[in-house]
């Protein structure tokens, strides 16, 4: 190593000796001097270097057309599929049988057209009855004094069928509708008379069709046209009816105009021992909306001509919303006007006990016929919806307001039994609503529904306070459980006495006490097209009175089979 180092020392000095011009110098050497070479050492063990050098990242290039003078033919590519999901298996019939307690049967066939892009069709056919005993006894004596037992029955039976066609410019829709309720109440006694003199019955037969324009354009006119002809029980009751709903836009302002012909016409059976009556209704509302100062107004005007009483009316509708956070607390409110004339079919559908004179069924007592007015309500209201959750929703709302001919029900004992008038009071109404849903996970789900109302005067039959609780389970699709909670609150009964001829005055004024139901509905699903279903209402066992002398069934339940082919 050292012998190396002194080389390059020797090379290194040479070739300085060599590289300079030196002239002839004399070297004296001293006795004693020795020679030394230092040890060598790196200052910069590493080297560091500037790259300069630039790329230059651009690149010219030519098309060069050539032909090759091949005479290959490629083949074309087909177009490529994409394949759906498969679809789901699609019943088109679907059948229900069930059997209970109380001798209740309950049965439906439903049938629809499978999937089609312009064609739909289908009928509908449900059937219901229960019959079962009330002990009552005749209060205001003591001992109370047995009358009954009372037989009860009742059945509903409803046919439904639909068509629907869509075409290029609209969507065609008929119907065909037939309901026909029964409801007795009558004694045992086999000495008394037929059932058919304590039976009420309604048939009702509605044909309807509609058309809607599927004009997209928002400068041209769409609309929403319907028509429907109605008879209950053969002719002592028919409505004639044609609706159109215009909209369009003008000037970047939406404009929608309502029309709507009613002609009603009652006891028009030849065999009517009553005397026909004919009323005519017609019914013009445009509207518009509008956004100003953070709200969103919508306004319109309802004029009313009706060929009876009142003959004409005009009413303002209003409403403003403010959404105050987006997607989640939207408040609105305003004024509002709505209107209802009270047919039979109305009236018996809220109370089948009514009297049913005029309506060709056989009655034993009386020619008092149902008085039929059309009520008028006003509002000021102020409603409010928030989401607090993902899947948690409350909506309220507080109105108060007047009505004009309000409809409740008055009983009335023509000597052989006792049924019920409706009558008309003005009231001055306030109403609050609370509905609350939250879907707790995928299994449970809560939904709550409360209406509280008061009135300046005694309305009766009608309860204050009325709330219902439901909450469905769900297991995995295939067992379902849902269990209902009713409330409906105390209610004032009026009850006025017929005898020879001779109303007696004041009416007997009774309360009905409230009732409370617990419902439990069970639902299994073995297949895809078997299942079945045990349904068990009124678990408490309540036997208030629903109108009047009319007392509720108990405890009673139902247990069925479906079927899907």
């Amino acid at each position: 190593m050292k012998l190396n180092k002194i080389f390059i020392v020797i090379l290194f000095s040479t070739s300085q000796l060599l590289g300079q011009d030196i002239g002839t110098t004399e070297v004296r050497v001293i006795e004693g001097f020795i020679p030394t070479i230092p040890e060598a050492s790196r200052l910069n063990e590493k080297a560091a270097f500037a790259d300069t050098i630039k790329k230059v990242r651009t690149q010219e290039y030519a098309a060069v057309e050539t032909d090759l003078k091949s005479n290959y033919k490629t083949r074309p590519l087909k177009a490529a599929k994409v394949k759906a999901d498969k679809i789901a298996k699609l019943y088109g019939t679907k059948l229900s049988v069930g059997f209970g307690n109380t001798w209740a049967t309950k049965s439906s066939v439903v049938h629809n057209s499978k999937r089609s892009k312009t064609l739909s069709y289908g009928i509908l056919l449900n059937h219901f009855a229960n019959k079962y005993k009330v002990p009552l006894v005749l209060e205001g004596f003591q001992p109370a004094i047995p009358r009954g037992p009372f037989l009860v029955r009742s059945s509903k039976n409803t046919l439904h069928l639909y068509g629907k066609k869509i075409s290029s410019s609209y969507i065609f829709m008929g119907n065909l509708n037939y309901d026909r309720r029964t409801a007795l109440y009558r004694n045992t006694n086999l000495a008394l008379l037929s059932e058919e003199n304590y039976r009420n019955r309604f048939a009702y037969t509605k044909l309807s069709f509609s058309a809607i324009s599927k004009e997209l354009a928002a400068d041209k006119f769409k609309h929403h046209t319907s028509f429907f002809v109605s008879d209950l029980n053969e002719f002592s009751e028919n409505q004639i009816h044609l609706n159109t709903n215009l909209s369009k836009t003008i000037n970047g302002l939406p404009i929608a105009l309502e029309i709507e012909l009613n002609d009603y016409l009652n006891y028009n059976n030849p065999d009517s021992k009553f005397e026909n009556s004919n009323v005519q209704s017609f019914h013009f509302s445009p509207s518009t909306s509008l956004n100003k100062y953070g709200f969103k107004f919508d306004l319109g005007l309802e004029f009313h001509y009706l060929s009876d009483v009142k003959p004409f009316d005009i009413f303002p509708q209003i409403k403003a919303t403010k959404e105050l956070v987006k997607d989640v607390l939207l408040v609105h409110g305003g004024l509002r006007h709505s209107d209802q004339r009270h047919t039979l079919k109305s009236l018996s559908d809220e109370n089948p006990y009514i009297h049913s004179y005029g309506t060709d069924q056989a009655i034993l007592s009386g020619n008092t016929l149902q008085n039929l007015k059309r009520t008028y309500s006003d509002e000021l209201y102020v409603a409010m919806r928030n989401v607090l959750a993902e899947d948690e929703v409350f909506e309220g709302s507080v109105a108060y307001g007047t009505v004009q001919n309000f409809a409740h029900f008055i009983g009335f004992d023509n000597g052989v039994y006792s049924r019920f008038l409706v009558d008309y009071i003005d009231v001055k109404q306030l109403h609050i609503n609370a509905i609350y849903y939250r879907k707790i996970n995928n299994i449970i789900s809560v939904k709550a529904n409360a209406d509280y109302y008061n009135w300046d005067k005694e309305v009766y039959h009608k309860p204050n306070f009325k709330a219902s609780l439901s909450a469905p389970v769900n297991l995995r699709d295939k067992i379902k459980v849902v269990t209902s909670l009713s409330y409906k609150g105390e209610r004032i009964s009026s009850l006025k006495l017929y005898v020879d001829d001779v109303v007696n005055n004041p009416p007997e004024i009774t309360t009905l006490n409230s009732q409370f139901h617990m419902n439990l509905g069970v639902y299994y699903n073995y297949t895809k097209n078997i299942s079945a279903y045990l349904q068990l209402n009124n678990l408490t066992n309540s036997k208030q009175d629903v109108w009047k002398g009319y007392r509720e069934v108990g405890f009673n339940g139902l247990l069925g089979l479906n079927y899907s082919f």
